[in-house]
C-alpha cells in the first residue's frame, strides 16, 4: 500500500497515523488522548489498546507472531471468518485444506474510512470483499466490514453483508488475546451454571457445566453456550478486571494452550501460555448465522479495563 496516499486520504493529524510496521504489513496507529491502539490492515485486527494512564495493554501478542502475508499474527483480536473452528465442509469446494478459523484474518483488508467522534474517541472501518481468490475457498459474495472505536474503551464490530441473491450461513468469532499477569491466578466470571463443549477432553466433545468461577490449570478449551452478554476476566497480578461485553453473541470460547500445545505452535513461545488467556466473542457450534441474499448479520464486543 502507498502509505504517503493513505496518510492522505485516512490520516487524522495528531490522533491517527498510517505507517509500515513488522514484516512491511501496514499499520495504523491511533492516540486520541483516550488510548492508544495499533491496528494491522493485514488481518483486520487490532493488535494493542492501552487506555490512558493503564500500565498495561489490554491485548497479548506473541513475539514470535508472523507478521507474513498469507499468516495469520498470533494474537491481538483476530477475526474468524466465514467459520470458526475447522473447516466446516471440506467437500464443499475442490480444495484439500482451506484453514481453521476462515480465510478472513489471513487476508489484506482495505482501509474505508477514519473517524474523530465527538466523545474523543476515533473510529477505523476495514472492510474486506469477495475475489477471484476467496470463492476458490468459498462461493458466496460477500462485503465484510469490521468497525474499531478506541476511546476509553475498546469495541470491535464485525458486519457481514451478502452481497448475492443466494443465502448463506457462517460461523464467526472475535478471538481476542488478553494479556494477565498469570493465567493460573486469572478468573473468568460470569459463565457460571452455563453447559460447555469441552473440546480438550478428546473426539467425544463431552458437554459439562461449569460450576464456579473458570480457573486454568491445565488445557482450556471450551465452547460455552447461552452465555450472559457481560463476562469478566479477574487478574490480581496486574490488579484488574477486563469487562467483555458482547452482543448478537450467545455462545463464547475460552481457550488457552497449556504446556504442551504453546510447545507445538512455531509462532507462540513456549511460556506464552502462562500470560495470554482467550475469552472470545463467538457465534459457533450450534449457533450458525444464517443471512439471506442482499441481508447482513453483526457480531460485536467492547472491552473495558477497571482497577480491581
Amino acid at each position: 500500500m502507498d502509505i504517503d496516499a493513505l496518510n492522505a486520504d485516512f490520516g487524522l493529524p495528531g490522533t491517527l497515523r498510517i505507517a509500515a510496521g513488522r514484516g512491511g504489513l501496514t499499520m495504523i496507529e491511533v492516540y486520541n488522548g483516550l488510548a492508544n491502539a495499533l491496528i494491522s490492515t493485514h488481518g483486520g485486527q487490532v493488535l494493542s489498546y492501552c487506555p490512558a494512564g493503564a500500565p498495561d495493554d489490554l491485548l497479548f501478542v506473541s513475539e514470535r507472531a508472523w507478521f507474513t502475508p498469507g499468516k495469520e499474527i498470533k494474537g491481538g483480536v483476530p477475526i474468524c471468518w466465514p467459520w470458526f473452528g475447522a473447516d466446516p465442509d471440506t467437500a464443499d469446494l475442490d480444495v484439500p485444506d482451506r484453514g481453521i478459523h476462515g480465510f478472513a484474518r489471513r487476508r489484506p483488508w482495505s482501509i474505508l474510512a477514519t473517524a474523530a467522534l465527538p466523545s474523543g474517541a476515533t473510529r477505523v472501518t476495514l472492510g474486506l470483499a469477495d475475489d477471484a481468490d476467496t470463492r476458490v475457498l468459498w462461493r458466496h459474495h460477500f462485503n465484510l466490514l469490521v468497525e474499531i472505536t478506541v476511546g476509553s474503551t475498546l469495541t470491535v464490530e464485525l458486519i457481514t453483508r451478502n452481497a448475492g441473491d443466494r443465502s448463506f450461513q457462517i460461523t464467526q468469532g472475535l478471538h481476542s488475546y488478553f494479556r494477565v499477569g498469570d493465567a493460573t491466578q486469572a478468573r473468568v466470571l460470569g459463565l457460571e451454571g452455563c453447559d460447555y463443549i469441552d473440546k480438550a477432553a478428546g473426539a467425544n466433545d463431552a458437554i459439562l457445566t461449569q460450576d464456579g468461577p473458570l480457573m486454568v490449570a491445565a488445557e482450556v478449551n471450551r465452547i460455552y453456550e447461552s452465555v450472559p452478554p457481560v463476562l469478566t476476566i479477574e487478574d490480581p497480578v496486574l490488579a484488574r478486571r477486563i469487562r467483555i461485553s458482547s452482543r448478537h453473541s450467545a455462545t463464547t470460547v475460552v481457550w488457552n494452550p497449556w504446556v504442551a500445545t504453546a510447545r507445538a505452535m512455531a509462532d507462540l513461545d513456549d511460556l506464552d501460555y502462562r500470560i495470554m488467556l482467550c475469552v472470545e466473542t463467538v457465534n459457533a457450534a450450534s449457533e450458525v448465522i444464517g443471512i439471506p441474499g442482499g441481508g447482513e448479520a453483526r457480531l460485536a464486543a467492547e472491552y473495558a479495563i477497571e482497577p480491581l
